[in-house]
């Protein structure tokens, strides 16, 4: 799957989108405020608030894909690999991750046999290759499965004796719930939310299914679980206080609803990346949307094989509880992930979704519920280890076509067409030259500024400054935040320089008046900016690289010298 980028695990990423920027530059964040936790470093020891981006305002950690539950711990492997190649280990490892989670689930109630092939299907499924292209917060899917066990082990403790022994009995699984939440904090809440989400549905669909067998099993399983939440909660209350008291914090929904929304035929058109896949655009959505969130697909075999599993053994003495509850509250999360409105083929039938009812929930309605997706492959896998286990414990053509249909179905959903690209790293980054040529602390504007655009190389500068360890400041990025003017903002504003900028690469060099663009670079020297950086040849620059520094230094009078492959103009003299 993984087999470009590790040809090159620090110059390319598997990512359509330029997201895989902005995980780098945190896991630099977080490599540098470790750094000076022992005295070197830039000297920012707050992980949760940098203004190290969108200086000098800086950025809330807490509400954005920080992933300190990775970042920090890795912090030493990023002062000696670097970013980008602990980024892309990062990668590598979050499908393993999240099907060993899922085989520790599986193996609950059915044999390794059954349960590493139904893991791997989980692993690798549609949804989490596609987060994988971009979105490490949401590929490193340990925890769905991990709240199964608990989930698991309260439904199936013992109902006889007394509550400490019941207690005891469901301890662990309450230990590993509460390190799994208070950890999942600080690696997505978002994937938190929704798994909170489908745990609730999983549990509406328990008490529906178990009724009265229930009871005896709820004293227990409230008890630990409310002590795996003030644990957890515990564990994350630097980070809460930071997104309920902290600058920089939005102040309405992350995202527009009805948009990022699974389509009714997503479980039938491959994606671009497995075998007969198709182009993003096959299913027309609201919006344009990063490939990385179309993630919908089932396939047919896998469908079939769940739903043979669901009719098999729905009154099954040994399994029927469990495949009804998992049946029950896949389907439920699956028409959850459809929205707020359910469309086909990509037209809105009109007919409203459940998921119109999260929305009205506060903190639930930042969730997109095309990310809900994680917990109907979960529900799917769930039900192919079992119909592994039953088939391979009778004898029989059944067993035979059981088997048949795991290949079939491992073979539709294959990841078979992964692609990498390369970073559009300047030589000037990659040498060192940065050390000599920028000061520490000095506040930079690199061109083209970092967008927010479901686009490859949109924040490339973010992984120049990255590479420097955050030698520097930059006065652009890409994140969530807000402004005292804009409750949601998902980038740095922009300021006359950069709408300067704009307009030369829409229009030309010959569309900014020299003496308008000397007006914009001097704003940008009065507001601090120290030096700008023109790459000579790097994708999406408004114009070539050394006529658009030529035509900075003409207009503002700026010092200006070509180190390597960057132009690097002083505005120091201009304030």
């Amino acid at each position: 799957m993984f087999r470009e980028v590790l040809a090159d695990l620090g110059g390319r990423v598997y990512a359509t989108s330029d997201d895989s920027s902005l995980f780098i530059w945190w896991f630099a964040h977080a490599a540098d405020v470790a750094a000076s936790w022992f005295g070197a470093g830039s000297g920012e020891t707050t992980a949760l608030h940098t203004v190290r981006m969108n200086h000098p305002d800086g950025v809330n950690a807490a509400w954005n894909t920080s992933v300190l539950g990775l970042a920090l711990p890795l912090a030493p492997l990023t002062w000696w690999l670097g970013p980008v190649v602990v980024y892309n280990l990062c990668i590598l490892a979050s499908p393993v991750a999240a099907g060993m989670a899922c085989a520790l689930l599986l193996t609950r109630f059915t044999r390794p046999g059954a349960a590493y092939p139904a893991a791997t299907l989980y692993a690798f499924s549609p949804y989490l290759v596609a987060q994988a292209g971009g979105h490490l917060n949401l590929s490193f899917a340990a925890l769905p499965p991990l709240v199964g066990v608990f989930v698991h082990a309260a439904v199936t403790g013992p109902r006889g004796g007394g509550l400490a022994h019941r207690l005891q009995r469901l301890l662990p699984a309450g230990v590993l719930l509460a390190a799994a939440v208070g950890w999942q904090f600080y690696l997505s809440t978002e994937l938190l939310a929704g798994t909170f989400l489908a745990a609730s549905v999983c549990l509406l669909a328990t008490a529906v299914v178990l009724r009265g067998r229930l009871l005896a099993r709820l004293a227990p399983a409230a008890v630990v679980g409310a002590g795996a939440a003030v644990s957890a909660l515990l564990l994350a209350a630097p980070l809460l206080s930071t997104m309920l008291a902290g600058p920089g914090a939005p102040r309405e929904a992350l995202r527009p609803h009805g948009v990022w929304s699974n389509d009714l035929a997503d479980a039938l058109v491959p994606p671009g990346f497995a075998p007969f896949g198709q182009e993003p655009e096959a299913i027309e959505r609201v919006v344009g949307i990063d490939p990385a969130e179309v993630g919908g697909h089932l396939s047919l075999v896998w469908l079939l094989l769940g739903v043979w599993a669901a009719v098999r053994m729905w009154n099954s003495p040994r399994y029927g509880a469990l495949v009804r509850i998992t049946a029950l509250t896949g389907v439920l999360v699956w028409l959850l992930s459809m929205g707020s409105s359910l469309r086909v083929g990509g037209g809105d039938t009109g007919v409203p979704g459940p998921f119109a009812l999260v929305e009205q929930i506060p903190v639930l309605d930042n969730v997109l519920p095309m990310r809900l997706s994680v917990h109907v492959v979960l529900c799917l896998a769930v039900l192919t280890a079992v119909l592994l286990q039953d088939t391979a414990d009778r004898a029989g053509r059944s067993r035979i076509v059981a088997v048949t249909g795991l290949v079939l179905a491992a073979a539709s959903l294959a990841p078979a067409g992964v692609q990498a690209r390369e970073i559009a790293i300047p030589e000037f980054f990659r040498d060192g030259a940065w050390e000599q040529s920028i000061p520490a602390e000095a506040v930079v504007k690199a061109v083209p500024q970092p967008r927010a655009l479901a686009e490859a190389d949109a924040d490339q500068a973010m992984v120049w400054q990255a590479l420097t360890g955050l030698h520097y400041r930059e006065t652009g990025g890409y994140f969530i935040g807000s402004t005292p003017e804009h409750p949601v903002i998902y980038q740095s504003l922009l300021d006359p320089l950069d709408q300067a900028l704009g307009r030369i690469g829409e229009e030309g060099l010959d569309a900014v008046p020299r003496e308008e663009l000397r007006t914009a670079v001097l704003d940008s020297a009065a507001r601090g900016t120290d030096f700008v950086l023109v790459p000579a040849d790097v994708p999406r620059l408004p114009a070539a690289g050394d006529e658009l520094a030529e035509a900075l230094r003409a207009a503002s009078g700026a010092q200006a010298r070509l180190v390597d492959d960057v132009w690097v103009l002083d505005l120091r003299g201009l304030a």
